[in-house]
């Protein structure tokens, strides 16, 4: 198929993909046609055929686009974790939470779509686990390790319940987080981090 005439290449593909995300993380891949998908993207049919070929290959350079976006974070929370430096553990999960919320916060379509694939199966797939997942515990787990005196699998199990509520809160619609805080906007954002922070310093205290 002949390449769309003065197409822009980068940005067509950059925009099909990110309504494709938007729209499989609402209503599932099942949900969602590729003609669907070409409205929201401005596009025709074809175009979207031409960039991504099928929808199942289109799902999965979502899922691919997506999880780049999640690997991203892992040495961005590193970073956050040696820079609280040999200050007292509740410094250390200030820095990490704040980090890690705002980085899901800022990835919130792609926060859905992992989350739903979660749902789905109850786990994520074999190889995205050990190409994310894994390394992601393996990583933050030791860093932590390193300062809280507990047994390695019980700071796992705990990064874990962390993980899953700043997942929850990030996914959160405004108006959620508004029922949620009894408030609004930036300080609705603000008081779920404080809480997350609290939270988060009582399960490694």
């Amino acid at each position: 198929m002949a390449r769309p005439i003065r197409a822009n290449a980068a940005e067509t593909r950059r925009r099909i993909l990110a309504c494709a995300l938007a729209l499989f993380s609402e209503h599932g891949v099942d949900g969602v046609s590729v003609r669907a998908i070409a409205s929201a993207a401005g596009v025709t049919l074809a175009t979207v055929h031409h960039y991504f070929g099928s929808k199942d290959d289109l799902y999965a350079a979502c899922i691919d686009s997506m999880y780049a976006e999640l690997i991203a974070m892992r040495p961005v929370l590193a970073n956050a974790i040696a820079e609280a430096g040999d200050q007292e553990v509740e410094v250390l999960v200030d820095h990490a939470v704040r980090t890690a919320f705002r980085f899901a916060r800022a990835h919130q379509i792609e926060m859905r779509l992992l989350l739903r694939q979660v749902v789905v199966v109850g786990e994520l797939p074999g190889d995205r686990r050990d190409q994310g997942q894994v390394p992601f515990l393996d990583q933050i787990a030791a860093l932590v390790g390193a300062r809280v005196p507990r047994p390695a699998a019980e700071v796992r199990l705990s990064l874990q319940s962390v993980a899953f509520m700043v997942a929850r809160y990030a996914i959160s619609s405004e108006r959620e987080l508004e029922l949620f805080t009894q408030t609004s906007g930036e300080a609705a954002l603000a008081a779920v981090e404080a809480h997350l922070i609290r939270v988060a310093s009582a399960i490694f205290r």
